[in-house]
Protein backbone atom coordinates (compact mmCIF):
# COMPACT_ATOMS: atom_id res chain seq x y z
CA UNK A 1 0.00 0.00 0.00
CA UNK A 2 3.03 2.20 0.39
CA UNK A 3 4.49 2.42 -2.86
CA UNK A 4 0.89 3.62 -4.20
CA UNK A 5 0.56 6.47 -1.76
CA UNK A 6 3.87 7.14 -2.38
CA UNK A 7 3.76 7.74 -5.92
CA UNK A 8 0.70 10.07 -5.39
CA UNK A 9 2.28 11.81 -2.65
CA UNK A 10 5.10 12.16 -5.03
CA UNK A 11 2.86 13.50 -8.40
CA UNK A 12 0.73 15.95 -6.45
CA UNK A 13 3.76 17.38 -4.82
CA UNK A 14 5.32 18.16 -8.21
CA UNK A 15 1.93 19.43 -9.65
CA UNK A 16 2.21 21.63 -6.62
CA UNK A 17 5.54 23.11 -7.38
CA UNK A 18 4.97 23.49 -11.23
CA UNK A 19 2.16 25.74 -10.42
CA UNK A 20 3.95 27.91 -7.88
CA UNK A 21 6.64 28.04 -11.10
CA UNK A 22 4.16 29.13 -13.68
CA UNK A 23 3.06 31.69 -11.29
CA UNK A 24 6.14 32.90 -10.20
CA UNK A 25 7.31 32.91 -14.16
CA UNK A 26 4.64 35.77 -14.36
CA UNK A 27 5.71 38.31 -11.99
CA UNK A 28 9.07 40.35 -12.21
CA UNK A 29 11.80 39.83 -9.45
CA UNK A 30 11.69 43.22 -8.29
CA UNK A 31 7.95 43.62 -8.05
CA UNK A 32 8.26 40.82 -5.22
CA UNK A 33 10.94 42.73 -3.60
CA UNK A 34 8.73 46.18 -4.01
CA UNK A 35 4.91 45.28 -3.41
CA UNK A 36 2.83 48.43 -4.99
CA UNK A 37 6.44 49.67 -7.03
CA UNK A 38 4.35 48.11 -10.40
CA UNK A 39 1.99 48.83 -13.08
CA UNK A 40 0.06 45.63 -14.35
CA UNK A 41 -0.77 44.88 -17.57
CA UNK A 42 -4.21 44.04 -17.69
CA UNK A 43 -5.49 44.27 -21.68
CA UNK A 44 -3.04 43.23 -24.66
CA UNK A 45 -4.14 43.08 -28.46
CA UNK A 46 -2.07 42.21 -31.07
CA UNK A 47 1.57 42.05 -30.88
CA UNK A 48 3.06 43.54 -27.72
CA UNK A 49 6.43 42.99 -26.17
CA UNK A 50 8.48 43.35 -22.79
CA UNK A 51 12.06 44.05 -22.40
CA UNK A 52 12.77 43.54 -18.37
CA UNK A 53 15.56 45.92 -16.71
CA UNK A 54 19.47 44.56 -17.98
CA UNK A 55 17.54 41.95 -20.83
CA UNK A 56 18.31 41.93 -24.05
CA UNK A 57 15.62 39.70 -25.40
CA UNK A 58 12.30 40.23 -25.66
CA UNK A 59 9.33 38.68 -24.68
CA UNK A 60 5.48 38.57 -25.47
CA UNK A 61 3.56 40.04 -23.10
CA UNK A 62 0.64 38.28 -20.95
CA UNK A 63 -2.46 39.57 -19.36
CA UNK A 64 -0.94 39.80 -15.68
CA UNK A 65 2.69 40.89 -16.03
CA UNK A 66 4.12 43.39 -13.81
CA UNK A 67 6.21 45.86 -15.21
CA UNK A 68 8.53 47.69 -12.89
CA UNK A 69 11.22 50.75 -13.30
CA UNK A 70 13.27 50.04 -16.13
CA UNK A 71 10.88 48.22 -18.18
CA UNK A 72 9.87 48.52 -21.45
CA UNK A 73 6.97 47.56 -23.38
CA UNK A 74 6.23 48.11 -26.94
CA UNK A 75 3.30 47.78 -29.49
CA UNK A 76 3.41 46.94 -32.88
CA UNK A 77 0.96 47.50 -35.75
CA UNK A 78 -2.80 47.23 -34.76
CA UNK A 79 -1.56 46.36 -31.72
CA UNK A 80 -2.09 48.16 -28.07
CA UNK A 81 -1.57 47.54 -23.95
CA UNK A 82 -3.06 48.40 -21.25
CA UNK A 83 -1.37 49.33 -17.94
CA UNK A 84 -2.78 50.38 -14.56
CA UNK A 85 -0.74 51.38 -11.69
CA UNK A 86 -1.49 51.21 -8.11
CA UNK A 87 -3.10 54.21 -7.22
CA UNK A 88 -5.65 53.42 -10.38
CA UNK A 89 -3.96 55.63 -13.24
CA UNK A 90 -4.27 53.65 -16.09
CA UNK A 91 -1.33 54.07 -19.47
CA UNK A 92 -2.39 53.04 -23.00
CA UNK A 93 0.38 52.40 -25.08
CA UNK A 94 -1.02 52.85 -28.86
CA UNK A 95 0.15 51.03 -31.66
CA UNK A 96 3.77 51.71 -33.32
CA UNK A 97 4.92 52.55 -29.70
CA UNK A 98 7.53 51.70 -27.25
CA UNK A 99 7.46 52.84 -23.30
CA UNK A 100 9.91 52.93 -20.87
CA UNK A 101 9.37 52.94 -17.02
CA UNK A 102 11.94 55.44 -16.44
CA UNK A 103 11.13 55.30 -12.50
CA UNK A 104 7.87 53.83 -10.64
CA UNK A 105 7.41 54.46 -6.58
CA UNK A 106 4.53 54.23 -4.76
CA UNK A 107 4.39 54.99 -0.70
CA UNK A 108 0.31 53.95 0.10
CA UNK A 109 0.58 55.01 3.58
CA UNK A 110 2.17 58.79 2.62
CA UNK A 111 -0.53 58.60 -0.02
CA UNK A 112 2.12 59.69 -2.16
CA UNK A 113 3.68 58.17 -5.64
CA UNK A 114 6.90 59.18 -8.15
CA UNK A 115 5.96 57.90 -11.47
CA UNK A 116 7.96 58.94 -14.67
CA UNK A 117 7.48 57.46 -17.93
CA UNK A 118 9.57 58.22 -21.32
CA UNK A 119 7.45 57.95 -24.84
CA UNK A 120 10.22 56.62 -27.02
CA UNK A 121 8.44 56.91 -29.75
CA UNK A 122 4.61 56.65 -30.70
CA UNK A 123 1.26 57.79 -28.69
CA UNK A 124 -0.29 57.04 -25.50
CA UNK A 125 -3.34 57.44 -23.80
CA UNK A 126 -2.63 58.62 -19.99
CA UNK A 127 -5.38 58.82 -17.59
CA UNK A 128 -3.88 60.30 -14.46
CA UNK A 129 -5.73 59.72 -11.19
CA UNK A 130 -6.39 62.60 -8.84
CA UNK A 131 -4.21 62.18 -5.87
CA UNK A 132 -5.68 63.18 -1.70
CA UNK A 133 -2.11 65.42 -0.80
CA UNK A 134 -1.84 68.71 0.12
CA UNK A 135 -0.01 71.39 -2.13
CA UNK A 136 2.76 71.44 0.34
CA UNK A 137 3.51 67.74 -0.45
CA UNK A 138 3.07 68.05 -4.03
CA UNK A 139 6.55 67.37 -4.67
CA UNK A 140 6.01 64.08 -3.49
CA UNK A 141 3.57 63.01 -5.99
CA UNK A 142 4.70 63.51 -9.50
CA UNK A 143 3.15 62.13 -12.66
CA UNK A 144 5.23 63.20 -15.75
CA UNK A 145 5.51 61.45 -19.01
CA UNK A 146 8.98 62.63 -21.25
CA UNK A 147 9.72 62.64 -24.79
CA UNK A 148 12.56 63.11 -26.27
CA UNK A 149 12.41 66.94 -26.95
CA UNK A 150 9.49 67.51 -23.98
CA UNK A 151 7.94 66.31 -20.46
CA UNK A 152 3.96 66.46 -19.74
CA UNK A 153 3.73 66.95 -15.87
CA UNK A 154 0.04 66.22 -14.03
CA UNK A 155 -1.69 65.38 -11.47
CA UNK A 156 -5.32 64.39 -12.52
CA UNK A 157 -6.04 64.52 -16.03
CA UNK A 158 -6.40 62.69 -19.30
CA UNK A 159 -3.59 63.19 -21.15
CA UNK A 160 -2.60 62.43 -24.86
CA UNK A 161 1.07 62.42 -26.08
CA UNK A 162 2.70 61.61 -29.51
CA UNK A 163 5.49 61.86 -30.75
CA UNK A 164 7.99 60.88 -33.67
CA UNK A 165 11.35 61.47 -32.20
CA UNK A 166 12.04 64.69 -33.26
CA UNK A 167 8.89 66.69 -32.12
CA UNK A 168 6.25 66.31 -29.52
CA UNK A 169 2.23 66.80 -29.17
CA UNK A 170 0.84 66.96 -25.78
CA UNK A 171 -3.17 66.96 -25.71
CA UNK A 172 -5.62 67.32 -22.68
CA UNK A 173 -8.72 65.39 -23.28
CA UNK A 174 -12.40 67.61 -22.45
CA UNK A 175 -13.89 65.70 -19.43
CA UNK A 176 -17.66 67.02 -19.39
CA UNK A 177 -19.04 67.24 -16.04
CA UNK A 178 -16.19 67.80 -13.93
CA UNK A 179 -15.94 70.15 -11.62
CA UNK A 180 -12.18 71.45 -11.92
CA UNK A 181 -10.52 71.91 -15.44
CA UNK A 182 -8.07 69.41 -16.73
CA UNK A 183 -4.59 70.82 -17.54
CA UNK A 184 -0.83 69.84 -17.74
CA UNK A 185 2.65 71.57 -17.64
CA UNK A 186 4.46 71.20 -20.78
CA UNK A 187 8.46 71.27 -20.99
CA UNK A 188 10.58 71.48 -23.97
CA UNK A 189 13.90 69.83 -23.15
CA UNK A 190 16.10 71.84 -25.13
CA UNK A 191 18.07 74.02 -22.91
CA UNK A 192 18.84 76.89 -25.36
CA UNK A 193 15.40 78.03 -25.99
CA UNK A 194 13.29 76.53 -23.28
CA UNK A 195 9.38 76.42 -23.14
CA UNK A 196 7.03 76.06 -20.57
CA UNK A 197 3.30 75.96 -21.16
CA UNK A 198 0.25 75.14 -19.66
CA UNK A 199 -2.50 73.30 -21.60
CA UNK A 200 -6.07 73.27 -20.37
CA UNK A 201 -8.96 70.80 -21.39
CA UNK A 202 -9.61 70.59 -24.62
CA UNK A 203 -6.00 72.31 -26.07
CA UNK A 204 -2.87 70.53 -27.46
CA UNK A 205 0.44 71.78 -27.84
CA UNK A 206 3.50 71.19 -30.27
CA UNK A 207 6.57 71.66 -28.85
CA UNK A 208 5.13 73.36 -25.64
CA UNK A 209 4.25 76.74 -28.20
CA UNK A 210 0.76 78.69 -27.45
CA UNK A 211 -2.14 75.75 -27.55
CA UNK A 212 -4.92 75.01 -30.53
CA UNK A 213 -8.16 73.35 -29.91
CA UNK A 214 -7.47 69.37 -30.36
CA UNK A 215 -8.40 67.73 -34.01
CA UNK A 216 -10.59 65.17 -32.69
CA UNK A 217 -9.21 62.38 -34.68
CA UNK A 218 -5.96 62.83 -32.57
CA UNK A 219 -7.75 60.78 -29.60
CA UNK A 220 -8.12 57.54 -31.12
CA UNK A 221 -5.31 54.74 -30.32
CA UNK A 222 -5.13 54.66 -34.59
CA UNK A 223 -1.31 55.84 -34.71
CA UNK A 224 -0.04 55.74 -38.69
CA UNK A 225 2.45 58.22 -38.33
CA UNK A 226 5.20 56.01 -36.41
CA UNK A 227 4.02 52.94 -38.34
CA UNK A 228 7.75 51.43 -39.91
CA UNK A 229 9.60 52.91 -36.48
CA UNK A 230 12.67 51.29 -34.95
CA UNK A 231 11.05 50.16 -31.83
CA UNK A 232 14.22 48.32 -30.89
CA UNK A 233 16.78 50.78 -31.12
CA UNK A 234 18.50 51.73 -28.29
CA UNK A 235 16.99 54.26 -26.12
CA UNK A 236 18.28 57.80 -24.68
CA UNK A 237 16.02 59.03 -22.02
CA UNK A 238 16.67 62.01 -19.57
CA UNK A 239 17.49 61.16 -16.19
CA UNK A 240 14.88 60.92 -13.73
CA UNK A 241 16.62 63.64 -11.50
CA UNK A 242 16.61 65.97 -14.79
CA UNK A 243 12.78 65.48 -15.02
CA UNK A 244 12.35 65.56 -11.71
CA UNK A 245 14.32 68.93 -11.67
CA UNK A 246 12.01 70.40 -14.67
CA UNK A 247 8.86 69.55 -12.84
CA UNK A 248 9.51 70.30 -9.34
CA UNK A 249 11.82 73.30 -9.86
CA UNK A 250 10.95 75.26 -12.97
CA UNK A 251 13.42 78.19 -13.86
CA UNK A 252 12.42 81.40 -12.23
CA UNK A 253 13.59 83.41 -15.16
CA UNK A 254 10.78 80.95 -17.38
CA UNK A 255 8.17 82.65 -15.59
CA UNK A 256 6.61 85.40 -17.60
CA UNK A 257 6.96 84.08 -21.15
CA UNK A 258 5.32 80.89 -22.39
CA UNK A 259 4.78 79.60 -18.58
CA UNK A 260 1.63 80.01 -17.00
CA UNK A 261 3.02 81.52 -14.05
CA UNK A 262 1.16 80.57 -10.44
CA UNK A 263 -0.24 83.00 -8.48
CA UNK A 264 1.65 81.79 -5.09
CA UNK A 265 5.20 81.81 -4.70
CA UNK A 266 4.90 79.17 -2.30
CA UNK A 267 4.01 76.53 -4.37
CA UNK A 268 6.76 74.17 -5.53
CA UNK A 269 5.57 74.11 -9.44
CA UNK A 270 2.73 74.22 -11.23
CA UNK A 271 2.73 70.55 -11.42
CA UNK A 272 -0.95 69.03 -11.05
CA UNK A 273 -2.21 72.22 -9.70
CA UNK A 274 -6.23 72.54 -10.73
CA UNK A 275 -8.20 75.79 -11.02
CA UNK A 276 -8.61 75.80 -7.22
CA UNK A 277 -5.40 76.48 -6.52
CA UNK A 278 -3.90 78.77 -9.31
CA UNK A 279 -6.08 80.83 -11.50
CA UNK A 280 -6.06 80.49 -14.66
CA UNK A 281 -3.00 82.52 -16.96
CA UNK A 282 -4.14 84.74 -19.96
CA UNK A 283 -2.71 83.39 -22.56
CA UNK A 284 0.27 84.92 -24.30
CA UNK A 285 0.42 88.01 -26.43
CA UNK A 286 0.27 87.31 -30.28
CA UNK A 287 2.55 89.78 -31.70
CA UNK A 288 4.82 88.10 -33.83
CA UNK A 289 3.50 84.27 -34.35
CA UNK A 290 -0.43 83.97 -35.11
CA UNK A 291 -2.77 82.08 -32.54
CA UNK A 292 -4.23 79.52 -34.73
Amino acid sequence: MRGPRTKGTLGLVTAMILGVLCQAALVHPAAAQQPGASAELNRVVGRVEILRKGQTQWLPAVVGARLVEGDDIRAFSGASADLVFPDASTVVLAENSRLLLSKVEFDQQQQSRLVLLHLVVGKLRAAIAQTAITLARARQSNFAISTPTAVAAARGTIVWIFTDGQKSLVAVEPEPGLRIQGRIECITLATADRKRQMVLAGSSTTECSPPVPIQPQFLTLSNPATAGANLGAPVVAPTAASVLALVIAPDPSAVGSTFGAPTSATAPSSLGVNSEVFAPQPPPACATDPCN
